[in-house]
């Protein structure tokens, strides 16, 4: 650019000429050329001082973009801020009739020569669709331009090539028609300049060898660009015909590429001189323009250029042209425009017969003949255009038309117009398979000359060399020589120098949009090519690895793949590629692309391009993310790369594991809705999790997979079973279990959530061979729940069906890596858990034996109903049974004794059911109770054996709404058969039993024991399905069991003593004596199941003050001498109110709602916790009034150590946790997890001990203080607390044990609840956490209580109320609830609750009950009388549950009807005849009525005093 002093001249002078003509144009008869050309002149001068700055030449943003201090930029919008002016020049200077309509006789020629300049020199700012826009605009241009007027008709040419760019206007009919005969036309034109130009340069290299000097003293230096005296520009000076001309100075490059701008030189007094238009072109004898003053220094070390004189390189390199006076060089660059975007259409190729347009482009491309950049590259875009068609990129192929395109003047904007030609190109395989067919020296030449443009071109340059690339490497030919040419380390370097992935903020900062946006693309298209790089090496390594391995195995080689020939791999070959390559790659092989690549540092820049992407925003990031991801999965292969994303790298705001970021993408985290990215991701986890564990050239130490271990003292990894175990720890480490069920559960996005599924799995499969990562997905309730059953059953879309085989396939290979081997691949019967495939791996073991005598006595019932007494008769004679009908013959029915009733459990009914579509025979149940079995044998007609009786429990209404998992599915077992081939079954003589496949090797081992045998179906082989089907229906099945009865339904006892503790309170009570303390084993928590689900309302707390129904409480805890209780409150109030007195005290501790309140054991001291201002945390001292002792500015969450309370453990963000000694004031500890799980409620607290603290899922030991542990995570939201008993951690619905670090169990009913136990330790209250809605938040109008020891639920209790907090009494006998109204009563009060106690309205109903029976009954369990378990439907509104009995060890008595764990997993929970024995001997209990229910009773609240 010009001098400082000189910048504004320009701008003033212009917005002078738009004032004056803004006064003068409204006058009559007002001419505007003059000013018109005035506007235009000092336009074409910024615009050559622009160009002087060498931007890119494929540039089309508004030059303020590129440059916001440029003087052209500033020039066009003050232009187009006078909107008058604009619009006056397209609607009415560029009419051909202007003076006409107005009156004057005169000819609207030079007008409309002005005018036309004029937007020629406004198009970098003009949005061209006006073009289109104006009235008749387009049509006039045609109309210009067959006139063959000059300059006009130029003019009208370098319009109409900015309109044919816009695709409506070139597809009219009409504009079609017209340039079917147009461009026949200005292709003669463009030969007839062409051969004009040549002659002119023929007289100009004479006229040089004359004068060879002349050429200097005309330099450009001469006329630097200074205001005059007159207002005139010098160096703008006006020729005899009055035409303006402009000079300036130069600009140029060094040697790196960066512009060099050079002072200015001296003042000419001459105001016409200047330096010739074209090298001293003889034809027209006037001068070039000068270059704006500075000077562009030549390139260095160029041996491309053979003259070390800049004056001559300058239009090489720059290309400048001058469009008035209009030459042949503006003429000609405006046809080549035109034709440019024409020549893309198909209808372009019959115009071109017998042009021969190629030739013509050739010479212009030629610059070392002409001597002219400007052209070369106009004529390389129409070139490129021409490649759209395989007809003209053959043929420039087949003329050696590749070696002009490399023979380009570098730097030049022709080289860079030559990289558009190359990357079309290289879009057709055909032109590149005659490309690799060139001569080797060819090939050379042209990956060095696209080398050449990665580092010393445009931007635009770059990146079309960098596609080039991307299309060029299936190609071996070509890809061999860019790895002998040093290509990977240039082609990273497009990406490692770039300001965007720098680790300085500064440089990041300092961009603007425009070059952010560049630098974003420049990384896209350097990952595409660096992905299309890797597959292609790894396509070429599985040949060499396969060729390989059929050698040794005395095989045939492959036949070569030819090296023209591309390779080209779909993602399901990549991905099949790279696990051949695990399989068959040498361990410690060497792959030297992938080598070079991890030692230029390519796998952390991928890494970190993939994390910062997460704040990019334009189309292209999916698409980014996704080829860094692909070029990762190949490079998996190499163990090195396996390791290095186990460890943690540097970005710029913080440091990340490589596999977390992986596992965030394949969340959805860096790229939202984005599927693609996603299936990426999961493929990069499948390759990392199901590689073979022991590879090709290396030894596996261990017998099974183990963690890693030291040894000889060294750190270093040196087998493969270690690499991968180290990739486990890692991806459990990064709770990469919780994520991928998650992404197995998916339903979102509808099309790809059944492709995302089957590779979550497939991962979880890999992962599944870790021992420690099997233990914990052995325990979670997706294998248990039935969940996993119903996604197998149907695919999210049905049109993914295939890809819904994938996960079923996958997803029985990781049921059986968590719960063991399976004996065939039979996907038929998909409702399959952890638990029916242990109960079916103990049928199988177990041996069927039944009495042969009842056989006989079947088949003798069976005659004598049949009617062949005689038959029957002689069986009985030559047997000696009891037979069970009378064989008289006579009409009176048989009579049946109650053992020979082979009827059926109703889950048998309900197999028969299922299995049946359309049943046979209807199916009956009584109506009725069946409250004992009778003694003697029912009379039944003939007809009443058609119909099947159920003697035992009737069925359950609810029945048909239970987990299909559970009823609708049973599980179905092979018994061994005996065939020769046991593959092939014989359907038509088999059991009418539904049959499974085996689940464990033990059937396998029997099938194959029998395999040899005959097939045959006899009737010991029939009774032993039906025992054995009967057997696999019991809840608690046992390898051993006695000899089968078979005339009673079997059933396996319960895992239940009959020493234990009876399940009636009374009975229990009355034992205490024999079996003290607690009436026999488990009597205590039989008894904690009845006293924690009753609960009585005995006092209400409300606040008092005008703002009561602002100020809800949010928290509550009782005093450690429990004489008060405190409550905080939602505008950070904290209530005391005296128990006894109901007395209210109100103290301002926060400025927001207090969360948590905790008082000490001593009651001395008080801990306060906020989350919206700091501080968060304090601590008072408790007496006459609260005083502040100390603040805790960053702790949202405080509590007192539990053994001594001398300590307190603070929760910052970030999962830091921080520990101050009360005595002091001081802090102790800080503790800060290596790896955070980022748990969204992260709760630090001590353990009973007070040498353990948890705090986000880490465990930690006070006394070191170090890290001990890091627990997976499986949720989202709470970290955990530690169990009373110290071996156990809680954390949402998982158990863990500290000892071993295992995962104990899952809960589901404690998903999402805060958990707060009594002060004994042996319950556990559980609290919903509040749901973030929209437009509000939802709190649960329930709270659950749970046994401590077990984790059974005891009951669920509703309050009708939405429940904020709870809290229990030191001494367990009461219970604070914080209760909130819902609806538009919104009162809020902390109601008090006696712990074991009936409401009022319930012992009136119990009373009642009593009364009418004479008496209370001892057969109801537990003294539950009150109809607590169901039987009256009343409608009221208060309900607490009584548990009426319980199979086994549990006692389910959910005040919400909510079953407990091991009901959800019994698919057999009726009651059996056997069951209803054991009732009556044991508790003497009876069953309950039909109509029984297990909803609450509830009755209206009542309210204690305020």
């Amino acid at each position: 650019m010009g001098e400082t002093e000189d910048e504004p001249l320009s701008l003033n002078l212009f917005q002078d000429l738009i004032k004056e003509w803004d006064t003068d144009h409204v006058q009559n008869n007002y001419d505007p050329t003059e000013i018109l050309h005035k506007m235009a002149d000092i336009l074409e001068k910024e615009t050559n001082v622009y160009m002087a700055s060498d931007p890119d030449p494929f540039e089309e943003r508004h030059p303020s973009r590129v440059d916001p201090e440029c003087q052209l930029g500033l020039l066009l919008k003050a232009y187009f801020k006078k909107e008058s002016l604009v619009q006056e020049v397209f609607n009415h200077y560029m009419k051909e009739n202007y003076f006409t309509r107005a009156g004057l006789d005169q000819s609207s020629f030079n007008l409309n020569v002005s005018a036309c300049r004029l937007v020629l020199d406004i198009l970098p700012g003009l949005e061209i669709g006006v073009l289109n826009d104006t009235d008749g605009l387009i049509s006039q241009l045609y109309k210009w331009v067959s006139g063959k007027l000059e300059p006009l008709c130029s003019y009208a040419t370098g319009l109409l090539a900015v309109a044919m760019e816009l695709n409506e206007v070139a597809t009219e009919a009409e504009i079609r028609e017209k340039n079917s005969k147009l461009v026949p036309e200005m292709l003669a034109r463009l030969r007839e300049l062409q051969d004009e130009a040549e002659k002119e340069r023929d007289q100009a290299r004479s006229d040089r060898f004359k004068r060879p000097f002349a050429l200097f003293s005309k330099s450009p230096l001469k006329n630097p660009r200074r205001l005059s005296a007159e207002g005139e520009v010098d160096g703008v000076g006006k020729l005899s015909n009055g035409i303006v001309t402009i000079n300036g100075g130069s600009g140029g490059k060094d040697q790196d590429g960066e512009l060099v701008l050079g002072a200015g030189g001296k003042k000419e007094t001459g105001g016409g001189g200047g330096c010739k238009k074209s090298l001293e072109r003889s034809g027209s004898g006037t001068l070039a323009p000068g270059w704006p003053n500075g000077i562009m220094s030549p390139p260095r070390s160029s041996t491309e250029n053979s003259s070390s004189s800049w004056a001559e390189m300058e239009l090489n390199v720059i290309g400048h042209f001058e469009i008035f006076p209009v030459s042949l060089q503006a003429s000609q660059i405006f046809i080549l425009r035109l034709l440019t975007p024409l020549a893309e259409y198909q209808d372009f190729l019959s115009l071109t017969q017998g042009s021969r347009i190629l030739e013509v482009l050739e010479r212009y491309i030629n610059v070392r003949e002409t001597r002219d950049a400007r052209l070369a590259f106009e004529a390389l875009k129409l070139l490129a255009s021409l490649f759209c068609h395989k007809k003209f990129t053959l043929e420039w192929v087949a003329t050696g038309g590749l070696s002009l395109l490399m023979q380009m003047p570098r730097p030049s904007m022709a080289a860079t117009g030559s990289s558009l030609c190359l990357y079309y190109l290289a879009c057709d395989d055909d032109t590149m398979e005659k490309i690799c067919s060139l001569p080797p020296h060819t090939l050379q030449d042209l990956v060095k000359y696209c080398l050449w443009l990665l580092e010393c071109s445009h931007e635009t340059g770059r990146q079309y060399s960098i596609m080039f690339f991307g299309l060029a490497f299936p190609f071996r030919t070509i890809l061999d020589i860019f790895d002998a040419s040093d290509g990977l380390r240039k082609l990273y370097n497009t990406i490692s120098t770039l300001s965007i992935i720098s680790d300085r903020d500064d440089d990041r900062d300092s961009m603007s949009d425009d070059q952010e946006f560049m630098q974003r693309q420049s990384v896209r298209y350097t990952t595409q090519s660096l992905k299309k790089y890797v597959e292609a090496h790894l396509a070429i390594r599985v040949e060499e690895e396969i060729s390989s391995d059929l050698t040794r195995a005395g095989g045939s080689p492959q036949p070569p793949h030819p090296s023209y020939k591309p390779y080209r791999l779909e993602q399901e070959q990549v991905t099949e590629h790279i696990f051949t390559l695990l399989e068959l790659m040498n361990y410690r092989g060497r792959w030297e692309p992938i080598d070079r690549l991890i030692k230029l540092g390519g796998i952390q820049l991928l890494l970190q391009v993939i994390a910062l992407s997460y704040d990019w925003t334009y189309a292209g990031r999916a698409e980014t993310v996704k080829c860094g991801l692909d070029v990762l999965a190949v490079c998996s292969v190499i163990p090195r790369v396996q390791l290095a994303l186990c460890e943690k790298f540097d970005l710029p705001d913080e440091s990340a594991v490589g596999i977390n970021i992986v596992l965030g993408t394949a969340e959805g985290e860096i790229v939202p809705d984005s599927p693609e990215v996603q299936r990426a991701a999961l493929l990069v986890l499948c390759h990392l999790l199901c590689g073979p564990v022991v590879r090709p050239g290396c030894v596996k130490h261990t017998a099974t997979p183990t963690p890693s271990k030291r040894r000889g003292g060294s750190d270093r990894v040196k087998s493969s079973d270690e690499v991968i175990n180290k990739v486990w720890e890692c991806v459990r480490a990064n709770n990469g279990i919780m994520a991928l069920l998650q992404l197995m559960q998916t339903k979102a996005p509808l099309t790809d959530a059944d492709s995302i599924r089957a590779l979550a799995c497939r991962a979880l499969v890999g992962l599944a061979r870790s021992s420690t990562a099997t233990q914990i997905m052995s325990k979670l309730p997706i294998f248990n729940n039935g969940v996993l059953n119903m996604l197998l059953r149907e695919p999210v879309l049905q049109d993914k069906r295939a890809e819904h085989v994938k996960f079923q396939k996958h997803a029985h290979e990781l049921i059986e890596k968590v719960s063991g081997p399976m004996s065939r691949k039979n996907y038929e019967n998909n409702d399959i858990t952890l638990d029916m495939l242990h109960r079916a791996s103990v049928v199988a073991n177990t041996r069927i034996r039944y009495n042969n005598k009842q056989l006989l006595q079947l088949m003798h019932e069976h005659l004598v109903l049949s009617g062949l007494n005689k038959t029957a008769e002689v069986l009985k004679n030559e047997s000696d049974f009891v037979p069970l009908v009378d064989s008289s013959g006579g009409s009176v029915p048989p009579v049946y004794p109650v053992r020979s009733m082979i009827s059926f459990h109703p889950s048998h009914l309900n197999r028969r059911m299922i299995s049946s579509p359309t049943p046979s025979r209807p199916i009956s149940t009584p109506s009725r109770q069946i409250t004992s079995i009778p003694s003697s044998r029912p009379n039944h007609t003939a007809t009443s054996r058609q119909q099947v009786t159920t003697p035992t429990r009737p069925l359950p209404t609810t029945n048909t709404n239970r987990s299909t998992t559970s009823t609708s599915i049973p599980i179905r077992v092979n018994r061994p058969t005996r065939t020769s081939v046991p593959t092939t079954p014989t359907p038509a003589t088999r059991s009418a039993m539904k049959t499974m496949d085996a689940s464990d090797q033990s059937t396998s081992k029997a099938l194959e024991q029998v395999g040899d045998t005959k097939h045959e179906v006899s009737l010991g082989s029939i009774v032993s399905d039906f025992l054995s089907s009967q057997h696999a229906l019991c809840r608690n099945p046992m390898t051993t069991c006695p000899e089968f009865d078979l005339l009673l339904p079997h059933k396996c006892p319960d895992q239940r003593s009959r020493r234990a503790a009876p399940l009636n309170f009374t009975s229990r009570y009355s034992k205490k004596s024999l079996f003290p303390p607690y009436g026999g084993p488990d009597g205590s928590k039989l008894d904690r199941k009845l006293v924690y689900s009753r609960f009585r309302p005995v006092k209400s707390f409300r606040a008092g003050g005008d703002d009561r129904e602002e100020n809800v409480f949010t928290s509550c805890a009782f005093s450690g001498d429990s004489q008060f209780l405190f409550a905080g409150t939602y505008m950070g109030d904290v209530k005391m109110y005296n128990l006894q007195s109901s007395e209210e005290t109100t103290y301002q501790c926060h400025d927001s709602y207090v969360y948590h309140v905790q008082p000490s054991r001593d009651s001395k001291l008080v801990i306060t916790s906020s989350s919206w201002r700091t501080p968060y945390s304090k601590l008072w001292s408790v007496g006459d009034f609260f005083d502040e002792k100390k603040q805790f500015k960053d702790e949202e969450y405080l509590e007192f150590s539990c053994n001594v309370q001398d300590k307190v453990v603070g929760t910052q963000s970030d999962a830091v946790a921080t520990i101050y000694d009360l005595h002091t004031g001081q802090l102790s500890r800080t503790l800060k997890p290596t790896s955070s799980n980022g748990y969204s409620r992260n709760r630090a607290t001590f353990d009973p001990t007070d040498d353990l603290i948890l705090s986000d899922g880490v465990l930690w030991d006070y006394r070191a203080p170090r890290q001990i542990h890091k627990f997976d995570k499986l949720n989202q939201t709470l970290s955990g607390v530690f169990h009373p008993n110290g071996l156990e951690i809680i954390s949402n619905t998982e158990v863990w044990d500290i000892r071993t670090f295992h995962l104990l169990r899952t809960v589901p009913q404690l998903d999402q609840c805060q958990i707060v136990f009594n002060s004994g330790g042996e319950v556990i209250f559980g609290l919903n956490l509040e749901q973030e809605l929209e437009d509000e938040t939802k709190f649960e109008t329930a709270f659950k209580t749970f046994d401590a020891s077990d984790y059974s639920l005891i009951a669920t209790i509703e309050t009708k109320k939405s429940v904020l907090g709870l809290c229990s009494s030191w001494d367990d006998q009461s219970l604070a609830v914080v209760e909130q109204g819902n609806g538009e009563c919104v009162e809020s009060a902390v109601r008090m609750y006696d712990v074991g106690r009936l409401r009022a309205e319930e012992e009136d109903q119990e009373d009642d009950g009593e009364d009418e029976d004479g008496g209370p009954d001892d057969d109801d369990s537990d003294g539950s009388s009150d109809g607590m378990g169901g039987g009256d439907d009343n409608d009221d509104e208060w309900g607490f549950p009584i548990p009426l009995f319980s199979d086994g060890e549990d006692l389910s008595g959910s005040g919400s009807g909510t079953p407990s764990e091991d009901d959800l997993d019994d698919p057999d929970d009726e009651v059996d005849a056997d069951e209803v024995e054991d009732l009556d001997d044991d508790d003497g209990g009876t069953i309950a009525d039909d109509d029984d229910s297990w909803e609450d009773i509830e009755v209206e609240e009542e309210v204690g005093g305020d």
